[in-house]
């Protein structure tokens, strides 16, 4: 096993970051005690301490890159194995099945109350992605909301949307953007409404940032309809206790998602 030295964060400026890490010695301590004899290289080091016909490593960001600016590929075969090492682009931007630990709902009530937010959704100008929610308590419609931009409707159509300048993941602040959650809890707290124990239907599954918002609002049980999460925006609503619940409305136009 090679494992990469401290001169490497000279070239993948994302490792100088990563607080994470031990020191490259210290972890070939680790691994000979477990019996893996592990060798640690530095950039001038790594094309010779390649001898193998076949390359095996993580399939992430940066690896590829050294792959690719080593010629590690010259006169072998590599092999990219999927595997979660740290939140690199690609796992910042990969969209999973939210895990719900297998609760759906598929009552009338549910399913209505969740066409209630893809309806909403429908209302949102933005072309990249609509979203609608819907709070609800004891069966009440306590405040509907969809994400829109301020301080119009169409600021991004008007003077540019600042998020054209990021990739998705990077200064989510730069925007012009009001998620349809954020709304929800921004005009309950404005009006002195308690959420606490209510029940929110999204369209789509909440981001990390909207996540975080629901789960220190309280709510008690999050029903979505786009069984989608990225960042473990559903590893943080689990670890608030909010029930995650997903409801079907494949009979329902969902909201539009023009990210795929």
């Amino acid at each position: 096993m090679l494992l990469l030295g401290r001169g490497f964060a000279e070239e993948f400026r994302a490792l100088r970051k990563d607080i994470r890490a031990l020191e490259p010695s210290r972890a070939a301590l680790f691994l000979a005690a477990a019996g893996i004899t592990a060798t640690v290289v530095e950039p001038s080091d790594l094309p010779a301490s390649i001898t193998a016909d076949t390359l095996v490593v993580p399939d992430e960001e940066i690896m590829r890159e050294l792959v690719a600016g080593h010629s590690l590929d010259h006169g072998r075969e590599v092999i990219f194995e999927r595997t979660f090492l740290r939140w690199d682009r690609a796992w910042s931007q990969a969209a999973k099945p939210a895990d719900y630990d297998g609760s759906s709902a598929n009552d009338e009530v549910s399913r209505e109350l969740a066409r209630l937010a893809v309806v909403e959704a429908q209302h949102s100008s933005d072309w990249w992605r609509q979203v609608g929610a819907v709070a609800v308590r004891d069966g009440k419609v306590i405040d509907t909301a969809y994400n829109r931009h301020h301080p119009t409707e169409y600021a991004p159509y008007l003077d540019g949307d600042p998020r054209n300048e990021f990739h998705r993941g990077l200064r989510p602040d730069l925007s012009t953007a009001q998620h349809a959650e954020a709304a929800i809890v921004a005009r309950a707290a404005r009006d002195g409404v308690s959420l606490a124990g209510a029940d929110l239907y999204v369209s789509t599954f909440p981001c990390p940032a909207c996540a975080r918002l629901v789960a220190e609002a309280g709510f008690a049980r999050c029903y979505f309809a786009g069984p989608y999460a990225m960042l473990d925006g559903d590893a943080i609503l689990r670890a608030a206790g909010v029930e995650l619940i997903w409801v079907d409305v494949s009979d329902v136009s969902s909201g539009a998602d023009r990210s795929s």
